[in-house]
């Protein structure tokens, strides 16, 4: 396949199924300079939705023709080709065949071996790209997105742009609050609970009164103070102290965000530590899925690979709810191929005594566990960097 590089003026023809990740990314990785798509008439919208991504990813069309046919129907998979590369003998062909339905795999590879052309399959998992009609030719699938948009083009998403609060802190001084919080443990859960009740997180007009700490609180907040997330502190005499948040930026990071920070924190340090384990990384990316609007708190990719994260920092996190949404937004993403994660500073509550039925937190755990979601406690808080590098090289979950 090493012929084939580049910007060469051969022509890639793509069958598709119902997600065009497998296709797009095969066409990201081979950059021919015309492309041309097969889609199945169950959904018919996937040419346009190819055409649409590979525009973003290269600056320009490349798609120069398209046919939809019956998924099951070998003989319009053969017609459509034999018309697609009509007129096209000088021009190098290959057949990519990810993902399509098994009827048009078969018929993509009857033309790739009559048409004497590779007919290509990702092989996402091993990150390799086979050539079915020379199984022993394997060429090693080396994808490296620059930005998280483009990652998102690939499975036909777009980004939606966030609009970012007003902040008076600094980022290097959020950062380094969302490392104190995150390393707190317990007395961490006790502040937030304490800045919650005081409804800090949830207005920043005017200096609040936190119920009375104790001394690891006390310094903690102290901490806090000096990076700049609260200001106006001051402690009294009943061990209570007082204090604000600055701005909505603030109000927002102690309400939730210094959890998401602090996971991007972990794993800035832990690419310092391995510059190849991740090729980048993002916090709060937003997309447009069909008509509703999505966000992953976090993502990481390696190679063609990702790795998604939801930050709950409320007292109660243990939704299930907040899990079926967690693999709802893996699947366009590249569903059992993406590694979940569901993070959060509380501890997991004690066994339930209640004899009505149970226990709600096993129940949570069995709900994770059938959605192929991770969890990360306040208990695991501080092994996070230790987990990223386990789920980005060894999956607890592996792809089905």
């Amino acid at each position: 396949m090493k012929e084939r590089g580049a910007g060469q003026p051969w022509r890639l023809i793509l069958l598709l199924g119902n997600r065009i990740q497998p296709a797009t990314m095969l066409a990201y990785h081979l950059r021919p300079a015309q492309v041309v798509c097969i889609g199945s008439s169950d959904r018919p919208e996937t040419p346009d939705e190819v055409r649409r991504a590979l525009s973003y990813l290269f600056g320009s069309d490349r798609m120069v023709g398209e046919r939809v046919v019956a998924p099951f129907r070998l003989d319009e998979t053969l017609a459509a080709i034999d018309a697609l590369t009509a007129g096209q003998a000088g021009l190098p062909l290959a057949i990519g065949l990810t993902g399509c339905p098994l009827p048009m795999s078969i018929a993509g590879y009857e033309a790739g071996r009559r048409l004497g052309c590779p007919v290509l399959y990702v092989n996402t998992q091993g990150a390799e790209i086979v050539d079915f009609t020379r199984p022993a030719q394997i060429e090693p699938l080396r994808i490296r997105f620059k930005k998280v948009g483009d990652y998102l083009a690939i499975c036909g998403l777009e980004v939606i742009v966030k609009r970012k609060p007003h902040y008076a802190s600094t980022p290097a001084g959020r950062r380094a609050a969302a490392r104190l919080l995150g390393q707190a443990g317990d007395t961490g859960i006790r502040l937030i609970a304490a800045l919650r009740e005081a409804e800090l997180t949830q207005r920043r007009a005017g200096r609040l009164r936190l119920a009375p700490l104790d001394a690891e609180g006390h310094r903690l907040l102290r901490a806090l103070a000096a990076t700049g997330v609260v200001v106006d502190l001051a402690t009294h005499g009943d061990g209570s102290a007082s204090c604000r948040a600055p701005a909505a930026g603030e109000v927002a990071f102690l309400n939730g965000d210094w959890l998401e920070e602090h996971v991007l924190d972990v794993a800035e340090r832990l690419r310092g530590q391995e510059p190849g384990l991740f090729d980048l990384f993002g916090q709060g990316v937003k997309f447009h899925l069909g008509a509703a609007e999505r966000e992953v708190d976090f993502i990481a990719l390696r190679g063609g690979t990702p790795l998604i994260a939801s930050c709950k920092s409320s007292a109660d996190p243990w939704k299930k709810e907040d899990l079926d949404e967690l693999a709802a937004v893996a699947q366009p993403l590249g569903g059992n191929y993406v590694t979940r994660l569901f993070v959060t500073h509380q501890n997991p509550p004690p066994p339930s005594s209640s004899p009505q039925g149970p226990d709600p937190h096993e129940q949570f755990k069995e709900q994770a566990r059938r959605l192929r979601i991770v969890l990360v406690t306040g208990r695991e808080l501080g092994r996070l960097a230790e987990i990223l590098r386990k789920e980005l090289l060894d999956p607890t979950y592996k792809p089905m």
